[in-house]
């Protein structure tokens, strides 16, 4: 084999490796999102799968489903931010989508 061709492949190698340590990095990671008032806590992986919600026991005295609804989507927005943002740092620009 030519000695660029083996150059070429083996820094194709090295980045595949970097790319699956990377993954598994974010796979291991949390990062949370939480709502513009604060009452929603939403924990994601660093890949962007859902973990966990937490809700201030508070918003039950309100009674104001439409505005749990929507902290609770600026929570999982948040996290999906933050996941993404973490992810561009290890492994360069990415799409996370919370699932």
């Amino acid at each position: 084999m030519q000695p660029e061709m083996q150059e070429f492949l083996d820094n194709a190698r090295a980045f595949e490796q970097r790319m699956r340590d990377a993954e598994s990095s974010l796979r291991q990671a949390v990062v949370t999102g939480r709502s513009a008032d604060g009452t929603v806590a939403v924990l994601a992986s660093g890949l962007g799968q859902l973990q966990g919600v937490r809700v201030d026991p508070g918003v039950f005295e309100h009674r104001d489903p439409e505005r749990l609804a929507e902290a609770i989507a600026e929570a999982i927005r948040a996290a999906g931010a933050n996941a993404r943002s973490l992810a561009e740092q290890r492994m360069g620009p990415v799409e996370i989508n919370l699932y």
